[in-house]
Order: C-alpha cells, then structure tokens, then sequence
C-alpha cells in the first residue's frame, strides 16, 4: 500500500469519526421518542387529577390523601383541593397569601 492511499484512508476515516461524532449521535439523542397512545405532559398537567370526596374528609384521611397526591395541584385536583382545605380548617396547614377556596 502506497504512502497516498493510507493518508486517503486516514483522512476518510477520521472524517467519518468526525460526522459520527458531531452530526449522528447528537441526532440520536435529541430526536423525540414517540410512544403510541402516550399523553403529553401538558395535558396531564391541565386536567383535573381525582374526584372530590362524597363525604368530608377526616384530618387522618385528608393528611393521607395529601401525601398520596403530592404532584396534584389543589387547583386542578378537587381531591387534594378538599383534602386541602380539611388540613386548613384543622389548623395543620396554612394556605397562602391570596388563595382562595
């Protein structure tokens, strides 16, 4: 093999490590992932997460579902919304300033 064809072949090479580097795999990792009947995280933030109770929640009951709840917004979720407020009028939780029931 000939002086020219390895520099051909070095330089072929490295150019390919280069692409590979800088253009494919940044593409492989940035491209989404689609997964078929997935809900997209918007949505899911949006939407109101768990039924309020029938009844009034106890203060054991209304502190286990806060805990159970805890990527819920009392905004969105009317469960951890009653749950809530059943910690406030007990006095174990305080809401605050400028909230509103």
């Amino acid at each position: 093999m000939s002086e020219l064809e390895i520099t051909v072949i070095v330089v072929v090479g490295t150019l390919a490590l280069l692409a590979t580097v800088f253009w494919l795999l940044p593409w492989l990792v940035d491209r989404p992932i689609e997964v078929p009947g997935a809900v997209p995280v918007g949505e899911i933030l949006n939407r109101e997460c768990h039924a309020a109770p029938q009844v009034p929640y106890t203060v054991e009951q209304a502190h286990r579902v806060m805990q159970v709840r805890i990527h819920c917004d009392i905004a969105t979720c009317p469960d951890k919304n009653a749950a809530f407020w059943t910690m406030v009028d007990s006095g174990r939780a305080t809401p605050a300033v400028g909230v509103e029931r």
